[in-house]
């Protein structure tokens, strides 16, 4: 059995949240995989690399301020490092935007000015035009990735529910880093999602797949993550043992000598 955290701070009547439950439980059954989910509040000790390491995917909700940033970034950061697949929507993109500027950019100070209004790098800022409850037609920028096979060539609707997003003035630093695969942009060529080279499945957008429930646009990258935390451990098992069993062999060569 796979086993999905999410996490954020659960609230019952906010639509983003069930709606991750409802669509996990669906995506599962089409895939016919195993899942066990189990929702952490950002505050919760739970989050300790002991305790991350029993998970095999992890989904950052919307939701902020969350009650404990420094929790939420450390379990992106572990999901970064150690190739878990992780989905984050909304909030959850905005931290995953700050945790790869301050991890992998250098950008030390990063942070969004809902957390820190005097941060160094406000790389998530105050959207000049909020986009709560609006709706942007988005392209990815290369077909051949993780998202592009996902969504294909055409453009596609993404929903929000947020008033913060992606800052432009970071746009280049993020676009020529040698570890991003591909953005989500809109007409505009702003910065709306994200994902990384050489991992299983890291993508962060700060549209809503999950408001998709059902459908043929974003709800494609839920499947996505849920397929890709099916199959999450097994080549990184099968490289442990042919890893293993090299290093036997080699150990016979020697003796033999």
């Amino acid at each position: 059995m796979k086993r999905i955290a999410i996490i954020g701070d659960y609230n019952p009547k906010e639509e983003t949240h069930t709606l991750i439950l409802r669509s996990i439980e669906d995506i599962q059954k089409e895939l016919n995989v195993d899942l066990k989910t189990q929702w952490i509040g950002s505050d919760e000790p739970a989050i300790s690399k002991k305790n991350l390491s029993e998970f095999d995917g992890f989904w950052f909700s919307p939701g902020c301020p969350y009650k404990n940033t420094k929790n939420v970034l450390a379990a992106i950061q572990y999901a970064r490092e150690n190739r878990v697949p992780a989905l984050g929507t909304c909030a959850g993109f905005q931290h995953m935007v700050i945790e790869f500027a301050r991890n992998v950019l250098g950008l030390y100070g990063a942070d969004s000015v809902e957390n820190d209004q005097k941060c160094a790098d406000a790389v998530i800022e105050r959207l000049a035009c909020s986009l709560m409850k609006q709706k942007e037609q988005l392209k990815i920028s290369d077909p051949d990735t993780i998202l592009g096979r996902t969504m294909g060539e055409d453009e596609f609707i993404g929903e929000y529910r947020c008033n913060f997003g992606f800052n432009e003035a970071y746009h280049s630093a993020f676009r020529d880093s040698d570890v991003i695969a591909a953005t989500v942009q809109n007409h505009d060529g702003f910065l709306r999602g994200f994902e990384l080279k050489e991992h299983p499945f890291f993508v962060g957008t700060l549209f809503i797949p999950q408001l998709d429930y059902k459908g043929d646009g974003p709800y494609r990258i839920i499947r996505s993550f849920i397929d890709a935390v099916g199959v999450h451990g097994e080549r990184e098992k099968k490289i442990r043992e042919l890893t293993g069993a090299n290093m036997e062999n080699e150990n016979k060569d020697v003796l033999s000598d």
